[in-house]
């Protein structure tokens, strides 16, 4: 891959974090019509080795006393895609990217096998009531 092809891939990947933020937004829109989801977004500076140092930002999603993170984690993993993690007191999920054309996956098992499932509103609010809930 040359130059112009990382800085493509790490476009689209800024493009794909910023849909998944709007995805988000659209499915707890109805909590944060009312007041009981509140949004806040972050600068992240990440540095990967063949994209080079790119600003990229979280999303923050406070439920009530509850606060998680949407924290882009790279696009040069070893899926091929890229990963985010959603962040909470009481753990972590990862979203992956298998590639860059693919749809959002959630990973629910790591290792040499791993497995994904879809992603999607149900499983996205399952995933924000894990990390978040006591």
């Amino acid at each position: 891959m040359g130059h112009d092809d990382y800085q493509q891939r790490k476009l689209h990947w800024l493009a794909r974090i910023d849909s998944l933020y709007g995805l988000v937004q659209q499915w707890l829109a109805r909590y944060a019509e009312k007041g009981q989801v509140k949004y806040d977004f972050h600068a992240l500076v990440l540095t990967e080795e063949l994209l080079g140092t790119y600003t990229t930002r979280t999303l923050g999603i406070s439920l009530g006393q509850q606060h998680v993170v949407l924290r882009p984690v790279g696009v040069m993993l070893d899926t091929g895609g890229g990963r985010l993690d959603l962040e909470g007191h009481r753990g972590k999920v990862r979203f992956v990217l298998p590639d860059l054309a693919s749809d959002w996956k959630i990973a629910t098992k790591d290792g040499e096998y791993p497995a994904f499932e879809d992603f999607n509103e149900n499983n996205f609010l399952e995933a924000l009531l894990e990390v978040s809930s006591d």
